[in-house]
């Protein structure tokens, strides 16, 4: 054994040394010759190649690497691709397009305990959407600051946040009932866990708009929330959902968003209401059951100002395996969504349901399969209409997608 550590020590030394610049591969071809002339037996050799590359791997993971520059240690890069057909039949027209999406996202160690996170992909100024249609006779494409944001955790139960931040790492939503998945609203955020408990407070104040002449347009949400388990194969998470806004009643709408104009506005195209909010969020996981993994979630939310048309929910389920990372894998997900005209600011609900507008109900299914590992192929359909049943909607997304 002694003999076996001493080698792999070398091989170690070698490899990170700056002055040798020794790579993987000589170390592959050093190990082989010293087997060859049996300083190791042909069976510790696999082992003490497996055991260097790891050595070096972790090295590089902390920051500690000599062969590599700091900065390249210290960050860490991922991708994905999208490449989409969609479908839409709207009344008694019919689209079809066909879509890319590219991101690029990574994080960066400033010092213990802080880090920089950053993120690009395609797309335009539509905080609901990255995709780029084909259009445009071959037109190149845009690529955008998607998200940008500086994290500090003072100790294991707090993170700190503030920049242009990603909307499911702020706040806990088990659906896009409220938040499309693309949206990475600007501001700050807090989340907290209670020590030695499964109680979590999650907390943020986001921007809406730069007013050069009166307050800032807001909101500040606090999400205090539990989860636990009920079984050893069953566990439930819920939270209650605070929204309060500022300075937006009265404020332009075409200043926040250019959207669809699905809220109540006054005839000067200003909010009529504050939408501040009430919102509880349920999630069931079971492990084991009819499959693999699964879900039963909901969401629901009312607002205070109006007193009509002000109330959302939507239930789901999900099933087949919790993580789509292996071959063969696969997920299905089923939900039932009513969205009335102001519950909720109609610029924030996912974009793809009836065009993202608030005043509408409908269905949802999803399905996704693995076809090798990083390579995903989805569908996503749709069935809407508006709640008075003016306009129905049916859209279909084929999806594939590769993941770096």
């Amino acid at each position: 054994m002694s003999k076996k550590i001493s080698i792999l020590c070398l091989c170690t030394f070698l490899l990170v040394s700056g002055a040798k610049k020794l790579f993987a591969g000589e170390v592959d071809t050093l190990v082989n010759k010293l087997a060859k002339k049996r300083i190791v037996t042909p069976l510790e050799a696999p082992v003490i190649l497996d055991e260097t590359k790891a050595s070096v791997a972790k090295e590089i993971a902390q920051g500690k690497s000599t062969t590599l520059p700091s900065w390249i240690q210290a960050m860490k890069l991922k991708g994905d691709f999208r490449l989409r057909y969609q479908q839409e039949e709207k009344n008694s027209s019919n689209r079809e397009r066909a879509r890319i999406r590219f991101r690029l996202g990574g994080s960066a160690n400033v010092v213990s305990n802080w880090k920089v996170n950053f993120g690009f992909a395609t797309g335009s100024d539509d905080p609901r959407s990255t995709n780029q249609t084909f259009q445009d006779n071959f037109s190149t494409k845009g690529i955008n600051l998607d998200y940008a944001y500086i994290t500090h955790t003072p100790c294991k139960d707090l993170t700190l946040e503030g920049g242009k931040l990603k909307i499911k790492n702020t706040i806990w939503i088990p659906s896009d009932l409220l938040w499309d998945g693309d949206i990475t609203p600007e501001g700050f955020s807090a989340r907290l866990t209670v020590p030695g408990t499964s109680i979590f407070v999650h907390s943020a104040y986001f921007v809406l708009d730069e007013a050069s002449k009166s307050v800032d347009p807001s909101m500040a949400v606090i999400q205090p929330g539990i989860k636990f388990g009920i079984t050893k194969n069953a566990g439930l998470k819920v939270s209650a959902n605070y929204y309060l806004t500022n300075s937006l009643k009265g404020s332009s709408y075409g200043n926040i968003v250019d959207g669809g104009e699905t809220n109540t506005l006054n005839g000067d195209d200003t909010f009529t209401y504050d939408y501040d909010a009430l919102g509880f969020s349920a999630q069931l996981d079971i492990k084991k059951a009819l499959f693999n993994y699964l879900a039963l979630f909901a969401d629901y939310v009312k607002t205070g100002d109006p007193q009509e048309d002000n109330t959302g929910y939507l239930f789901g389920i999900k099933f087949g395996d919790k993580k789509l990372k292996s071959k063969g894998q696969w997920q299905a997900k089923v939900l039932y969504r009513e969205l009335e005209k102001d519950a909720w600011l109609d610029f924030l609900p996912d974009s793809d349901f009836l065009g993202g507008e608030t005043g509408a109900k409908g269905y949802e299914a999803v399905v996704q399969y693995v076809l090798e590992k990083n390579l995903t192929f989805g569908l996503d359909y749709y069935k809407t209409e508006t709640i008075d049943g003016k306009i129905k909607q049916d859209l279909a997304q084929l999806d594939l997608v590769a993941k770096f």
